[in-house]
């Protein structure tokens, strides 16, 4: 007991781990996104304020004086609104865009992490029992199948072991599910068995839960 509480725990820590640097990943394109915009808002503020001192400057005589100034468009509070030296129309626009794209970044952060893909190869669906209506995938390699939560495919059946029956499939494409030395023992359509080849359309039979093996190949 104390094994199994072990790898549970360890499993637990695993995704946990996942999800943290997921979430971190997240956090630093959402903080680039705010520091391009806060670069972009104080590129524009200073321009504005080195404009305004420009005209100060030429506040005496010349092209710098009054008259001048409103003919030539000097003045610093003639802008127009939604006009590129508005800060404050940018930072809007800016705003909506880089919000957008911090959305997404976040999205394909959490969602897609190619660290932990596999492809899917199979299908269990579950066609009479507790959980009728579910499937589950299966991937290269081993597929366990039972009641303990690390288990590949997880089923809630009292009548299945905690570790019941593995499948697997490998590099020649051939699916093969082994019993576990479970209590109530596996079933291919209709017959018990040990180990067994399994094929598209195959029932599979675990405890009190029948299932239907689809194959992707």
């Amino acid at each position: 007991m104390f094994v199994l509480d072990f790898f549970k725990g360890l499993v637990r820590s695993r995704v946990t781990g996942v999800k943290v640097s997921a979430q971190g990943r997240a956090y630093a394109a959402q903080a680039k996104v705010k520091g391009k915009i806060a670069g972009k808002f104080n590129k524009a503020v200073d321009g504005s304020v080195k404009k305004a001192k420009g005209v100060a400057r030429g506040k005496g005589g010349g092209p710098g004086n009054k008259k001048e100034r409103k003919k030539m468009g000097f003045s610093p509070f003639s802008k127009k609104k939604g006009s590129k030296q508005d800060p404050d129309v940018m930072n809007q626009t800016m705003t909506a865009e880089d919000a957008e794209e911090a959305k997404t970044q976040a999205i394909n952060v959490a969602e897609f992490d190619d660290t932990q893909f596999q492809p899917c190869v199979g299908w269990v669906v579950i066609m009479d029992g507790p959980q009728k209506g579910r499937d589950f995938r299966l991937v290269p390699g081993r597929n366990r199948i039972g009641t303990d939560a690390d288990m590949e495919v997880v089923l809630t059946d009292p009548y299945v072991s905690s570790h019941h029956a593995t499948i697997v499939y490998n590099d020649e494409g051939i699916y093969q599910i082994s019993d576990a030395g479970s209590t109530n023992g596996s079933k291919v359509n209709g017959k018990k068995v040990m180990q067994a080849q399994i094929v598209d359309n195959d029932n599979l039979q675990l405890g009190h839960t029948a299932l239907k093996f689809k194959a992707l190949e």
